[in-house]
């Protein structure tokens, strides 16, 4: 059974049995992702930058379990760009699900998993590429291909009122593995209907 069959069980299971989570929102935003900062290559020196920003769309829905506790969901996509490799076309998109915990009327914990994937295309060949002080040939993809990844989830939503809320959260990438462990981190705005859609 594949992982990504395996996680859309875990969260229908999680979101669909009414008995023990009711809907209680539905939201939309729109903010900037930083991918893996302090690990983009920048400079033939090999001078990295902390900053490779692309801009990110989410919509997500929220469970009630009772006054202090939720499941969430949430679907989001990078806007395409973002690098200098334009002869390669890069999509990004990802399905998270999170446990919530209300700290305060205005705050709200989030952790959990998700998967991200990123869609890369080109017209194949060849071309060159900076590898550290010179250049090397790299092969361009001529077919489509869809990378994979299991995320560690943990966010931090802070509600102005109950239409809006800024929330920002760290994407981490191999969790068990301190080599190669990276990181994600969003900000985003969000616009919420729950008031409007579910108002008694």
């Amino acid at each position: 059974m594949s992982k990504t069959f395996r996680f859309f069980i875990l969260i229908s299971m999680c979101t669909t049995n009414s008995a023990l989570a009711q809907m209680s929102d539905w939201n939309f935003g729109v903010g900037v992702m930083n991918q893996t900062p302090g690990r983009y290559q920048t400079e033939a020196n090999g001078e990295k930058s902390s900053m490779n920003n692309r801009m990110m769309l989410e919509t997500g829905l929220v469970y009630d379990l009772d006054e202090d506790w939720s499941l969430l969901t949430d679907f989001g996509l990078l806007w395409p760009g973002g690098n200098d490799e334009n002869f390669i076309s890069k999509q990004v998109y990802y399905l998270n699900g999170h446990v919530g915990h209300d700290v305060t009327k205005s705050f709200l914990l989030r952790l959990g998993v998700g998967l991200y994937y990123t869609r890369l295309s080109g017209d194949g060949g060849t071309t060159p590429i900076r590898n550290g002080t010179g250049f090397t040939d790299f092969y361009v993809p001529e077919e489509s291909s869809i990378s994979q990844n299991a995320t560690v989830n943990i966010a931090g939503e802070y509600f102005f009122n109950a239409d809006y809320s800024l929330k920002t959260e760290v994407f981490v990438f191999n969790v068990t593995n301190s080599i190669n462990r990276t990181y994600n981190v969003a900000l985003s705005l969000r616009y919420h209907l729950g008031d409007t859609l579910w108002k008694d």
